[in-house]
């Protein structure tokens, strides 16, 4: 992992802890709200790999009706380098979490991640937030439900073809 003053501007702002920690803690909330235990610590590092992936992103559904396991069948192109760009965005997710931890976003029980900021507190967060930032922000809520209504952990991880 770079330094910050040596990361390209672009990089700086896209993945910003911050940033990610806000996608990721919307995930980590909305699949709360499925599973009161919280998020498995593994699906975390997927979430960003789709939700910051624009053409997978633009691709999600607005809603749950449509399963991810049906959703990936008709959007095989979605797992095209997927592994890929996860390994990649592996040490942003850890900084992330790091980010989250610290700041009192996230907290880490039983190996799974639980969101200790409140529904409220995103929807406040969106209000000052635009464009693809807000939109990442969004798209990430849906994930945690969708990410929590597929099954395990490891069943989701198996669909985006990911092996723990």
């Amino acid at each position: 992992m770079r330094s910050w003053p040596t990361r390209s501007k672009e990089a700086a702002n896209l993945f910003n802890p911050a940033f990610c920690c806000a996608v990721l803690s919307a995930t980590v909330s909305n699949y709360s709200q499925q599973d009161n235990l919280g998020m498995p610590f593994p699906l975390a590092f997927i979430v960003l790999p789709v939700i910051l992936h624009k053409r997978t992103r633009n691709t999600l559904p607005y809603n749950t009706r449509t399963s991810l396991a049906a959703w990936l069948e008709e959007k095989p192109y979605a797992r095209i380098q997927f592994y890929e760009r996860a390994i990649s965005l592996k040490p942003f997710v850890r900084e992330a979490i790091l980010f989250g931890v610290t700041n009192d976003w996230l907290v880490i029980e039983s190996g799974r991640l639980k969101s200790k900021l409140a529904d409220s507190k995103f929807k406040n967060f969106l209000q000052y937030m635009d464009g693809e930032a807000r939109e990442c922000v969004l798209r990430a809520r849906l994930v945690g439900k969708w990410f929590a209504a597929a099954g395990s952990a490891e069943t989701v991880l198996s669909l985006w073809e990911v092996n723990p």
